[in-house]
């Protein structure tokens, strides 16, 4: 059995039922899959899921695909991100060519689920990323991201799908500072609207439950004005 989760897979489509295909379609083979339909979400999906690969559609409105994907490519962990563009028929493709960064495929409208998944494989092949460990660590805590367990030392904690989720999002980057926006991306997805407060009640939460005797200071640290990070 594998000790590392699935690739990642980010899909930019602004077309809702062609987005809802595209994702079913990936999801079907396990990957694990980020769904955003406009340049903001998909860059706000990116800074707090790095994908392994990305698809970008031509259809996406706000900006032009070649855009998005530069985007992409300028985030820190990302500037070698393979990209997958989707195209109309007749559409040039020398533009996409010169985006500089990591690998680049093109497939044109219509394609087939086995030539999408054939084009995904490539890229990752290529590429050869480093995927997730199934088992992260940080300090005295360690969880198990494929069962859910959480130990803090000899402790096991027992933390809600929520609370767990956004502690995944800290352990993985222990040095990184949140904002309330990031970990609602991350945890519900760039589409939702969740009020603030809630995030600072699932902190509180981690927080009570993760605690141990020894603590002088509370696990996931305050940071004014910009949001929460690990202690």
């Amino acid at each position: 059995m594998s000790d590392k989760l699935p690739p990642k897979i980010l899909v930019v489509e602004a077309d809702e039922v062609m987005n809802t295909s595209l994702c079913n379609t990936i999801e079907r083979y396990w990957f694990d899959v980020t769904r955003a339909r406009n340049s903001e979400t998909a860059q706000r999906a990116a800074q707090v899921h790095l994908p392994n690969v990305a698809i970008v559609s031509s259809r996406v409105q706000d900006k032009s695909a070649i855009e998005v994907g530069v985007a992409l490519r300028k985030i820190i962990e990302l500037k070698e991100l393979p990209i997958v563009f989707i195209i109309e028929q007749g559409e040039p493709v020398d533009n996409y060519n010169l985006i500089s960064g990591g690998y680049t495929e093109i497939i044109r409208r219509p394609f087939t689920p086995n030539e999408l998944m054939t084009t995904i494989r490539l890229l990752l092949r290529k590429s050869k990323p480093i995927f997730q460990d199934k088992i992260i660590k940080y300090g005295d805590i360690s969880m198990d991201l494929s069962t859910f367990r959480v130990h803090r030392g000899a402790k096991q904690v027992h933390l809600g799908p929520t609370e767990f989720k956004i502690l995944e999002l800290f352990v993985q980057k222990p040095k990184n500072i949140y904002s309330r926006r990031q970990i609602i991306d991350y945890v519900w997805g760039t589409e939702k609207d969740i009020a603030h407060r809630t995030i600072d009640v699932h902190i509180n939460r981690i927080r009570t439950l993760m605690k141990l005797d020894s603590d002088r200071y509370p696990l996931i640290k305050t940071i004014r004005s910009a949001g929460y990070c690990l202690d």
